[in-house]
């Protein structure tokens, strides 16, 4: 075989497993092709490891973007609980203080009638 014929083969079948045991023979046979096959080998491993880095890289930015959200999430219903709290706790407040002004007036001597007369219609 001429070595057009090998480089031929060399490419028809580096993928083809059946044929490994001759394109492992032009590979000893022809030095061309055996520095060929150690740059395909290098490319590979090079694709093989940026394929692995770029699904790394893919995994770390998938769990950010959900921990993110997580976050989000959180402070959002944190946020409405508290708002529910606040509100419920300032209604109970301004009852209390609101009956505190009632029995102030009415310990300061004036009268019922006064006082209703006075803050009644507010």
């Amino acid at each position: 075989m001429s070595a057009p014929e090998h480089w031929g083969v060399f490419f028809r079948y580096l993928t083809d497993k059946a044929k490994r045991g001759k394109i492992n023979e032009i590979i000893e046979y022809e030095e061309g092709i055996a520095m060929a096959s150690e740059v395909l080998m290098s490319i590979s491993r090079d694709e093989v490891e940026r394929a692995r880095l770029m699904s790394e890289y893919k995994y770390q930015l998938d769990l950010q973007s959900r921990i993110t959200y997580a976050k989000r999430q959180g402070l959002q219903e944190g946020e409405a609980k508290g708002m529910k709290k606040g509100k419920k706790e300032g209604r109970r407040e301004g009852m209390l203080e609101g009956r505190q002004e009632i029995l102030d007036l009415l310990k300061s001597g004036r009268s019922a009638e006064e006082i209703i007369r006075d803050y009644g219609n507010n």
